[in-house]
């Protein structure tokens, strides 16, 4: 159970007293807590959206390094241009995966931590979108500087 000191602001784990001022700890689903300044849940958003991308990260590894052995293990009975071929593949497949996942998670933490509430959906998915794509260059360089 998470519980805030109204005094220094330090985030517990639980109890009744602060163990840095011994200040009165409220929970987080308290009015007194609601009452507290902005900065206290953007810290706190930032602890919860680091902790989910962290394990985001932990379930990359194990499902990029999951694929990976599970395609080495199904091409090894294969014939022998495409055993190897099917190797290589399930290799850059795991990588792939892993990459995806952990992009993902940098992505994930970031919308969790600066932006929950203040971006409405459908703008965050075409931001999102209009980042992925490639940037259109100026065909013509010195028009810009005009």
């Amino acid at each position: 159970m998470v519980k805030i000191c109204t005094q220094c602001y330090e985030i517990n784990a639980g109890g009744f007293r602060c163990h840095v001022c011994e200040g009165k700890l409220v929970h987080t689903d308290s009015a007194e807590a609601r009452a507290l300044p902005e900065s206290v849940w953007k810290s706190q958003r930032v602890d919860y959206g680091a902790r989910r991308g962290m394990i985001i990260r932990i379930l990359a590894i194990l499902f990029g390094v999951g694929v990976g052995l599970w395609g080495m293990r199904r091409s090894v009975p294969l014939e022998a241009p495409w055993s190897t071929v099917g190797f290589i593949a399930s290799i850059i497949l795991g990588f792939a995966l892993w990459r995806l996942m952990h992009n993902g998670a940098d992505r994930g933490v970031r919308i969790w931590v600066f932006h929950k509430g203040k971006v409405h959906k459908r703008r965050l998915a075409r931001a999102m979108m209009m980042s992925v794509l490639p940037k259109r260059r100026d065909a013509d360089p010195e028009s810009k500087a005009t």
